[in-house]
C-alpha cells in the first residue's frame, strides 16, 4: 500500500531517507542468501525474493520522484 500511495501523491523522496532503503534491502538481501544458503522452505526463499523486489521498486520510486520533484524545482526557479 506504501507504494500505491507514494505513485499517488509523489512525494516518496521526503517520507523515506535514502539511507534507510539501502539498510532495508541490505537487510532483505541477507535475509534472501540466508534463506538460500541455509536450505529454507521454498516459501521462505520465494517471500525472500518478494521482500527483495518490494524493495527495488521502492528504491526506484524514490529515485524517480526525487529526479522528478529536482525537476520540477529547477523549472519553477527559471520561471
Amino acid at each position: 500500500s506504501q507504494i500505491y500511495v507514494a505513485c499517488q501523491n509523489g512525494r516518496v523522496d521526503q517520507a523515506l531517507s535514502l539511507g534507510f532503503l539501502l539498510c532495508w534491502i541490505a537487510g532483505d538481501l541477507t535475509n534472501f542468501l540466508g534463506c538460500y544458503l541455509t536450505n529454507q522452505l521454498p516459501i521462505q526463499i520465494v517471500t525472500a525474493i518478494f521482500y527483495v523486489n518490494m524493495d527495488v521498486i521502492m528504491i526506484s520510486q524514490f529515485v524517480y520522484y526525487k529526479l522528478k520533484n529536482q525537476k520540477m524545482t529547477k523549472c519553477k526557479v527559471f520561471q
